[in-house]
C-alpha cells in the first residue's frame, strides 16, 4: 500500500517551474493512474476470494472425517465413506460472510439442524454451534 501511495506521489508530482505541459505527457500519466487503480482492484478481489476458499479441504471431525467444498456460492460438507465423498447426507451448508462462515450443521445424535458459525485458523476449523440455550465449540483439524 506504501508503495502504490509513494507512486501516486511521483506520478501526481508536478513542478511549479513548468508552466505547460503536453498533452501526451498528461496521457503517460493517466495511463500509469489507470493501470494502478486496475491492479489495486483486481489484487483486492482476489485476496477476499482465497479468505474464502479457506474452508475447502478435508477435516478430521473426530469420529469421521470431512470434506467441504464450494458449490455456487455455498460451502457444504459431507463425511468422507470408504475414501469417498458421500454426497447423500450433507452434514455443513454455509455461506461466507463478513469474514466467517455462517449456517446450519446436521447433528446425528439429535437427528436435527442446528445453527452453526465458523471461523479458520492456520489448520484448525473452529466450529460454534447454537445447541439451544447454550453454544458449543468444536475444532476440526485439516487432513488435507
Amino acid at each position: 500500500m506504501i508503495l502504490i501511495s509513494q507512486h501516486l506521489l511521483r506520478v501526481f508530482r508536478h513542478p511549479f517551474s513548468e508552466f505547460s505541459v503536453s498533452k501526451f505527457h498528461l496521457k503517460d500519466r493517466m495511463k500509469n493512474i489507470i493501470t494502478l487503480l486496475i491492479l489495486f482492484v483486481t489484487s483486492m478481489s482476489g485476496f477476499s476470494q482465497n479468505l474464502s476458499d479457506q474452508i475447502i479441504g478435508t477435516w478430521d471431525a473426530d469420529k469421521a472425517n470431512v470434506e467441504i467444498y464450494k458449490a455456487d456460492d455455498n460451502f457444504i460438507g459431507n463425511p468422507i465413506v470408504d475414501g469417498k465423498r458421500n454426497e447423500k447426507v450433507e452434514m455443513l451448508n454455509l455461506v461466507y460472510e463478513e469474514g466467517k462462515w455462517v449456517g446450519k450443521l446436521y447433528n446425528k445424535k439429535r437427528d436435527k439442524l442446528m445453527d452453526v458459525v465458523c471461523t479458520v485458523k492456520d489448520d484448525v476449523l473452529l466450529l460454534e454451534v447454537d445447541a439451544g440455550f447454550t453454544t458449543k465449540k468444536i475444532e476440526w483439524i485439516k487432513v488435507k
